[in-house]
């Protein structure tokens, strides 16, 4: 049965290719979530570049997502089986008809994953604050159920004299700000590392583990933030890899070498891409 999901997923992407939303960057050839966080900081960049301006994104969480599409309102365009492998691409195809795209405010996706990115000039917010009305509403007409404790704002502002940031809200919720996400990567490593600790297997299984689970997750999307980073957190980094070099026994590849590898295999991907985002 999923050979046979895959095959017409195949069959299927081509056709409803020229319907999606251009800023989903899920299930496009030659394109992944390093793509998607690139836009988005190349956004933020060249408008934090101009004076008075500041960034704010908004990052939803949805509830069961895949779960949630309603299929009387996906049967105009495909009819949808939940817990299948068609479900993640159907729910692109689900949200296809929501898009925005301004000088100033965009609306982009991963798949379930959504932001919403509004480059504010002095305290000029409006059309920031209409957009995520605007889709929050949409959200409920479309019986997507939007997980507001998960949902973050983040306000990004180099000005001197700014302004105290009032946070969204959502069905009468407020939307928790936060500061950034310096020490999510390195928690998330730490916690993978106790695992590996944890087994008493050999150290062949415990490579393989090291580059499935812990590799997979203090190196995500690294080719978007290694260049940026501070050196303290990469001091950190590159202890947490010291310390899984004593547990599997084995050299293990620096983040600097890491950056550097994958930061010249996306330059590639970009120049061989006919039509990138």
């Amino acid at each position: 049965m999923k050979v046979m999901e895959r095959l017409v997923l195949a069959h299927l992407r081509p056709l409803v290719c020229p319907s999606q939303d251009p800023l989903q960057f899920a299930y496009q050839p030659h394109v992944g979530v390093d793509d998607a966080i690139i836009y988005l900081l190349q956004k933020a960049y060249s408008s934090l570049d101009r004076p008075n301006t500041s960034v704010w994104i908004m990052f939803f969480d949805f509830s069961s997502a895949f779960n949630t599409i309603q299929p009387r309102l996906l049967r105009a365009k495909l009819e949808n089986t939940r817990g299948t492998v068609l479900s993640p691409f159907l729910f692109t195809t689900y949200t296809a008809d929501f898009k925005y795209c301004t000088e100033s405010c965009h609306l982009q996706k991963f798949s379930d994953d959504t932001a919403i990115v509004g480059c504010v000039e002095g305290e000029r917010e409006a059309e920031y604050r209409d957009l995520v009305d605007r889709f929050v509403k949409w959200c409920g007409e479309n019986h997507l159920q939007l997980n507001v404790a998960k949902t973050k704002e983040m306000v990004v502002d180099f000005r001197r004299n700014k302004p105290l940031p009032s946070p969204g809200c959502i069905g009468g919720t407020d939307v928790e700000m936060v500061p950034g996400c310096h020490n999510a990567i390195y928690k998330k490593g730490l916690s993978r590392l106790y695992f590996l600790r944890s087994f008493n297997v050999c150290n062949k299984m415990l490579q393989m583990f090291h580059q499935s689970v812990v590799v997979s997750t203090i190196f995500f999307a690294a080719v978007s933030w290694g260049a940026g980073i501070k050196a303290k957190d990469a001091n950190r980094l590159n202890k947490l890899i010291r310390k899984a070099e004593y547990v599997v026994s084995s050299k293990l590849v620096t983040l600097e070498e890491v950056v550097e590898d994958r930061m010249l295999a996306k330059l590639l991907a970009i120049m061989d891409n006919p039509s990138p985002p």
